[in-house]
């Protein structure tokens, strides 16, 4: 697991590495939630695709019951520039394209732009298949 320090400037080549750091799903938002890059790997595991996930709600890909909590994090955020979810593992279910759920470790990031607009990113590493 990669520790890092909560306020580390995140720079491309340190996304870079989370994107492939041991071949993990990998997955980007940009500061409104909407997903920005998905990685080979994610399509692999989760049935996604560019065409069906790119530009929309990174909510798709969480559970319903989460998703108010989700969008209200990411609100609160923007006004703080704190949270509680940050640079350390977080289990989660992460709903495939075809609705099924799969149990995931979670490790998300964010990256503040020189425009002061932020970017999240998060590997995802599958732990079982729900059903």
């Amino acid at each position: 697991m990669l520790l890092l320090d909560p306020i580390q400037t995140w720079t491309v080549d340190a996304i870079a590495a989370l994107r492939e750091q041991e071949d993990l799903p990998f997955v980007r938002a940009d500061a409104s939630g909407l997903v920005v890059e998905i990685n080979q790997r994610f399509r692999e595991v989760y049935g996604w695709t560019d065409e069906t996930l790119l530009g929309q709600s990174l909510g798709l890909i969480l559970p319903e019951n989460f998703r108010d909590a989700h969008h209200a994090g990411f609100a609160r955020f923007k006004l703080t520039e704190v949270s509680k979810v940050l640079n350390h593992p977080l289990k989660l279910a992460t709903f495939c394209a075809n609705g099924a759920a799969i149990d995931s470790e979670h490790f998300i990031v964010a990256e503040k732009h020189s425009d002061d607009s932020w970017s999240f990113a998060a590997t995802l590493r599958p732990l079982s298949m729900d059903g």
